[in-house]
């Protein structure tokens, strides 16, 4: 059997990460996508429903709430020393 090169092995190595990077990208992309889809397909949906039946309900959202409670969301007393 003939001795490798140090070229010869570290070409070998690199191809080994290179392959590996590839890899990991191309699964990293497909759990992305996944999960995006998951979101756009069930949470998204289920969250707007959720917000008709709150509003339906009568309770408000967003702006609405801070003109409500006279302009301030926080309804803690102050402290004073």
């Amino acid at each position: 059997m003939r001795k490798q090169s140090k070229n010869q092995l570290l070409d070998r190595l690199h191809r080994g990460v290179v392959y590996t990077c590839i890899g990991v990208t191309l699964w990293g992309s497909w759990v992305l996508g996944t999960r995006l889809y998951h979101y756009y397909t069930v949470v998204k949906p289920a969250r707007r429903a959720e917000e008709l039946r709150m509003l339906e309900a009568g309770a408000s959202t967003g702006p609405a709430l801070a003109s409500a409670t006279g302009g301030q969301l926080d309804t803690a007393p102050t402290l004073r020393s």
